[in-house]
């Protein structure tokens, strides 16, 4: 079961908002973990024994590291002495709290490493005995023992390298979405953000609150906690912009994104027959696919949550409209984006470590030298974790260097490229700089989404090499169409619909509020809008005998 199956609309969220709204206020929470706690068997069966293991974990975990940092308090430990009939020295007082941050920071990386080590083990260690494997096979070593491990892991870690959710047998859905929210909760806990939760039942609904399981928004626990359990009915208006939001997901999975799937199947598969400008448009169709079947996934995920009254945070803000690729990473995959800078890139840039290197380097180096060395020691392991959170295949962690690359040359060329606007007499914010600079990010999109979606790093290549030597005429676009499976029909369709969908960003750029405040409308034209909508998805939606719908490419990580 998925998101955008019949079984989700017609069965199961039925079942959920009437179970939801029949029973007592403080009992909602009750029926959501339950309903998420089936919609987890229904996909993975008896995996969900990891999930509450990670669940387990994160709670024993944030329980532990709180207590320990109350006794590591000045206060307790006085209190403590007075309990005892001693009395403790400053020095003393301070030596017993500095024994207990330690033993606070053990307690941690414990549970972190445990954490960690749930999704390790069942998602990355055959590849990782693969990767050893074939190393040890370079350096002319005696690599059987290692096939024989590599193959024993095969058992365990199941087919995590394949896409789609079929493809992860053995690997609990969402998990990589829910550990990074135990690493997350157990941090903040460490860290003195809030209190740790008392009610496993609460840690478990956090953990698998089933709009968020398959493809996000991942989730801060201080952004959800109330909502999650205060238990507000559904109303007529929570109703209204969850639909709302459903609908509009509907449109963008099954009027483009599910269209456009077989096209971008056909394109990696038969590859080889693709050259020149039709490289171009596997690198646009790629791009546009995957934003409306995930950004698609997201509106019903953020819909579905909404009729429940948890307003989720956003997790695409117009892309498109970035004018850089730091940019277009603060508009796209928000929530991933937002965790790996708290808890990954302003951990490491403000380090003990990464201090005493800025005042060395202020000192002796320059700051323009101490900026670029500073932002990459953070944004190196960001975007090397980046990469191997979406799976373990050299595309993703390539994926996951090239907007390293791309980032820290934007930040080194960021003086050079204001000294050229400023002698050609050009302000930074006017029109023409702020095209040049959306068509500039755009590219570095599209690039970066055909090598995220290459079969292999040599298929990546190779597209890149016909790209630069094939033919550039504009009339093979039309008659590669049936290659792709497509009529000149779906191809107006979709496009189409992307113009719909793109006005809809513009809109939503110039008004952040613009679909939160759905409801502020006259109802007639509300009327109007939401059956043009379900109209639409019904006359121009792929579905029926013999229909695939795209895979939720995200589910799989």
């Amino acid at each position: 079961m998925a998101y955008n199956t019949n079984t989700y609309f017609l069965y199961f969220l039925p079942v959920v908002f009437l179970g939801y709204q029949l029973v007592g206020k403080k009992f909602r929470w009750m029926v959501l973990l339950a309903a998420s706690a089936v919609f987890f068997w229904l996909i993975s069966g008896r995996l969900i024994a990891w999930a509450a293991l990670t669940t387990v974990l994160t709670w024993g975990g944030g329980l532990l590291i709180e207590k320990l940092k109350k006794s590591a308090d000045p206060k307790a430990a006085g209190k403590t002495a007075e309990t005892s009939g001693a009395t403790l020295s400053r020095e003393e007082r301070k030596a017993a709290k500095q024994k207990q941050k330690k033993k606070m920071k053990r307690v941690l990386t414990i549970f972190l490493v445990a954490t960690g080590g749930i999704l390790f083990g069942l998602k990355y260690m055959q590849f990782t005995l693969e990767t050893i494997h074939s190393v040890m096979e370079l350096f002319g070593a005696d690599a059987a023992g290692m096939q024989a491990g590599t193959a024993g892991a095969a058992g365990v870690a199941g087919t995590a390298g394949a896409t789609g959710i079929a493809g992860m047998l053995m690997v609990p859905i969402g998990i990589s979405f829910y550990t990074l929210q135990a690493i997350g909760y157990l941090l903040d806990v460490y860290w003195g953000r809030f209190e740790a939760e008392r009610n496993i039942g609460h840690v478990a609904l956090f953990m698998i609150f089933f709009p968020t399981l398959m493809e996000g928004p991942i989730m801060r626990w201080t952004d959800v906690k109330d909502m999650l359990f205060r238990g507000d009915a559904i109303t007529f208006e929570s109703f209204e912009k969850g639909s709302f939001r459903i609908l509009l997901g509907l449109f963008k999975r099954m009027i483009i994104a599910d269209r456009l799937n077989m096209a971008v199947k056909m394109m990696y598969r038969q590859n080889a027959v693709f050259t020149g400008i039709m490289v171009v448009v596997i690198m646009i169709t790629t791009t546009i696919q995957l934003y409306m079947e995930f950004s698609g996934t997201i509106d019903i995920c953020i819909g579905t949550a909404r009729i429940l009254n948890v307003q989720l945070k956003e997790n695409f803000r117009q892309p498109f409209y970035a004018q850089s690729a730091a940019e277009f990473w603060r508009r796209w995959h928000i929530s991933l984006g937002t965790w790996f800078k708290n808890y990954i890139f302003y951990p490491v840039s403000t380090s003990s470590l990464m201090k005493k290197w800025n005042k060395f380097g202020r000192k002796h180096c320059g700051k323009y030298i101490t900026t670029v060395v500073t932002s990459a020691i953070a944004l190196f392991p960001v975007w090397m974790l980046n990469g191997l959170w979406h799976g373990p295949k050299w595309p993703y962690i390539m994926y996951g260097v090239y907007y390293f690359v791309i980032l820290l040359a934007e930040i080194m060329l960021q003086p050079l490229g204001e000294a050229v606007w400023s002698r050609m007499h050009l302000d930074a914010q006017s029109g023409v700089v702020r095209t040049v600079r959306t068509l500039r990010t755009w590219i570095i999109i599209f690039v970066g989404e055909m090598l995220f979606r290459a079969n292999s790093m040599e298929q990546f290549f190779t597209m890149m090499k016909r790209m630069v030597t094939g033919p550039w005429d504009g009339g093979i676009i039309y008659g590669n169409l049936p290659n792709l499976g497509m009529e000149a029909a779906d191809a107006v369709v979709a496009a189409l619909g992307c113009l719909i969908i793109f006005w809809l960003d513009k809109r939503a750029e110039e008004d952040p509020m613009l679909y939160e405040n759905i409801n502020e409308h006259h109802f007639v034209g509300r009327g109007a809008l939401y059956y043009a909508m379900i109209f639409a998805i019904v006359i121009f939606g792929s579905y029926g005998v013999g229909y695939q719908p795209a895979d939720l490419i995200y589910a799989g990580f």
